[in-house]
């Protein structure tokens, strides 16, 4: 549990801060991350949760076997939406948000170490990876950004396709519990 919260609430872990690259205000990040605990707090604990796995691709992933997706349910929508997909290695994305607002984007992907480029940076877990947090202002742009990895994606061009993602599982797990309710 302690080295989760370390991990994205960015305390130190086994992968330090190499390879670290910033963008943006650091004040947006701290004026964030309480609200960013509450979430984790709340969806944590006992409540309505929603599962789904599927073939389909809903984040358009190049090479993706299939895509699991769960969802916290605070105040009637999603706290906390996490999805998993298997490509050329594994992807994992957490969205944090606050009724539709999104405050964070925790993204990462691990490579299978048989097939990771040289000299990658390697995550707490001693895995060849890249991961991302953005924290987003409060008109929904990319206000700060960290990145580990040079194979991460610039957040100043990603954070809308990630905007663009969270929506898109919201409306893919509700879509999902409708049909589960309805039999």
């Amino acid at each position: 549990m302690v080295a989760i919260l370390a991990l994205i609430f960015g305390g130190k872990t086994l992968a330090q801060n190499s390879e670290l690259r910033t963008y943006g205000d650091p004040s947006i990040r701290t004026a964030t991350d309480a609200q960013l605990k509450r979430v984790y707090e709340l969806v944590t604990g006992p409540g309505v949760h929603i599962e789904l796995l599927t073939r389909d691709n809903p984040l358009q992933l190049r090479n993706a076997m299939g895509t699991e997706v769960s969802a916290a349910i605070i105040n009637g929508s999603a706290g906390r939406i996490v999805g998993t997909v298997w490509t050329t290695g594994k992807y994992s994305i957490e969205f944090y948000r606050v009724g539709n607002k999104l405050l964070m984007v925790y993204e990462t992907f691990s490579f299978f170490t048989e097939t990771a480029p040289r000299d990658t940076w390697h995550n707490f877990m001693g895995l060849p990876a890249w991961e991302s947090r953005i924290y987003y202002g409060t008109q929904g742009d990319v206000g700060y950004a960290e990145t580990h990895g040079s194979e991460a994606p610039a957040p100043e061009i990603n954070g809308k396709k990630l905007q663009q993602g969270a929506e898109l599982l919201d409306k893919l797990l509700n879509r999902s519990s409708a049909r589960w309710e309805r039999r």
